[in-house]
């Protein structure tokens, strides 16, 4: 029994470090991403963006190509990034940063590659 005991207290000792640790992780991205945005500019191609930003968020169903997303606030502490804690940088059908932000991305700039 008291094996038990401090077998259950040990797992979640360990998951309340693990959740910490990714949460500063996330405070870290957070933080540079916020300040690596300010090094945005309009007309920029994919290459400097991602030189300057990193990769955006991947696999989330709200991602496509020429909205890029990345990670900048937290609305909800259960360890996913969601749309609404993204600031999108949207591209143009040339591949050119035509905009950022959520108030650029409002659905009027779905810039679409032809295929």
């Amino acid at each position: 029994m008291k094996k038990n005991l401090l077998h259950f207290l040990y797992i979640c000792c360990s998951v309340v470090i693990l959740s910490l640790l990714c949460s500063c992780a996330s405070m870290a991205e957070k933080e540079r991403n916020l300040a690596n945005l300010a090094k945005i500019r309009r007309g920029m191609d994919k290459k400097e963006v991602l030189a300057i930003m990193g990769e955006p968020v991947k696999g989330e169903k709200y991602c496509s190509e020429n909205v890029w997303y990345y990670f900048t606030q937290t609305q909800w502490m259960d360890g996913l990034i969601t749309r609404d804690e993204c600031t999108p940088i949207v591209f143009d059908y040339f591949g050119k940063v035509a905009g950022w932000g959520k108030e650029f991305n409002t659905g009027m700039y779905d810039f679409r590659t032809k295929k």
